[in-house]
């Protein structure tokens, strides 16, 4: 097994509470100079694991833990008292939300998961029998599971096959024709990590009046999302990942332009405009809110809220921009250190999933797992999905082991 060491040289300043000037790091190239020991000092999972595994469940800053506890505390000795100031989290909540995506608030819905998205989705849009949903063989059930679903309302699913694990622009184009009424795809596919071209994709959705869903989670606080660049129409992520919030809320995305055309398949008390109105609304008409909150229902769970504000706080104080440079540089120091990958090495066409072509995946990450390193087996392989925070003693110790 080969094994490759980077040189950097250099030095830059952060303007985050977690970073600050830094020797050049051994790892990963020139100008990468973030605090990585302060950053990992306030994640309390490293210290009783080697954690290569955000693609399944991420760790949690302690600030993010402290932020939960707070308000649990809060609710205990002061009832609802401070309830509308839960509001105000929420919506600075959704403000942070938006801000890394490039959206504005009111394109922001919070939802329970990724799935509910999804659901929300597939279930608003009135499909007519022969319309067509094309997706690819490399997602994840969360996004394949609801649109099959649809075949029983006449609806055809026409899957494009990867090559060589990636999911080609030419596949996907031809798969179009004037039937298609939404492409549905991941952003990073979370096998093997390959990162779809979103721009391109939405591009081909424009030429046949189709809409572009995306399942962001794989990516999403790995690296960057712009949705203005992109101009997908919708979202869906949980924050339990790469976002290193808690698990249980999730972000909901819709282009402004749509909120009003379509309904919410189920709505509640929070999908009102005056939701402070209890004075029997729906008896006469519902008139829901002219914002992405229409798609939400009732009551919140304001301390997982307020955990994942406390994420997006964090992660956006250190940058999106910087974490994306970490995290495609830490994924290179895998790619290059072993003999073969699913992955691909473009790193426009990856994030922060490597995986390793290995014959006994399963056995070796439960052997890994009572080491106390976390891996994941998908695709007959071993899947490495690295953070910003990851190290090079982190990748040296995973290869002790699987050599």
């Amino acid at each position: 097994m080969m094994f490759t060491r980077h040189k950097c040289e250099g030095n830059v300043r952060y303007n985050s509470p977690l970073t600050t000037l830094f020797k050049p790091c051994p790892l990963t190239g020139v100008g990468d100079v973030m605090n990585i020991t302060a950053v990992r000092e306030k994640i309390p999972a490293l210290k009783t694991c080697i954690h290569l595994d955000c693609a399944a469940v991420s760790p949690l800053f302690s600030d993010t833990v402290i932020e939960m506890q707070n308000f649990l505390e809060n609710r205990g000795e002061r009832g609802d008292f401070d309830f509308f100031e839960w509001l105000n989290k929420l919506e600075e909540c959704r403000k942070k939300a938006a801000e890394l995506v490039n959206a504005s608030p009111e394109e922001i819905a919070f939802t329970l998961n990724t799935s509910q998205g999804i659901n929300t989705v597939a279930h608003m849009i009135k499909w007519k029998k022969g319309d067509t949903i094309v997706t690819s063989d490399l997602e994840f059930p969360s996004n394949s599971i609801p649109w099959y679903n649809l075949q029983k309302r006449g609806v055809r699913i026409i899957q494009v096959k990867n090559v060589n694990g990636e999911i080609r622009i030419e596949d996907i184009e031809n798969a179009l024709d004037d039937s298609t009424r939404l492409v549905a795809v991941s952003y990073v596919q979370f096998g093997n990590g390959f990162r779809c071209d979103l721009k391109e994709i939405s591009k081909l959705c424009r030429e046949h009046d189709a809409f572009l869903f995306s399942d962001v989670i794989q990516g999403l606080g790995a690296v960057s999302l712009d949705v203005r660049e992109t101009d997908v129409d919708f979202f869906s992520t949980a924050s339990y990942k790469w976002l290193m919030g808690p698990l249980g809320v999730g972000i909901f995305y819709i282009k402004k332009e749509h909120i009003s055309k379509f309904d919410p398949p189920y709505m509640g008390w929070f999908s009102l405009k005056d939701h402070e109105n209890f004075n029997r609304p729906g008896l006469h008409e519902i008139e829901l809110a002219d914002s992405a909150r229409k798609f939400e229902t009732g009551g919140k769970s304001f301390a997982l809220l307020m955990g994942l504000k406390k994420s997006l706080e964090i992660l956006s104080g250190i940058g999106i921009d910087v974490i994306e440079r970490r995290v495609l540089n830490v994924s290179q120091y895998v790619i290059d250190s072993v003999d073969s990958v699913q992955t691909p090495y473009d790193e426009k066409k990856r994030a922060g999933i490597v995986n390793i072509r290995h014959p006994d995946a399963t056995r070796i990450a439960e052997k890994l797992r009572e080491e106390k390193v976390l891996v994941s087996a998908r695709m007959n392989g071993i899947r490495v999905s690295t953070h910003f925070w990851n190290t090079k003693e982190d990748i040296d110790r995973l290869l002790e082991y699987i050599q």
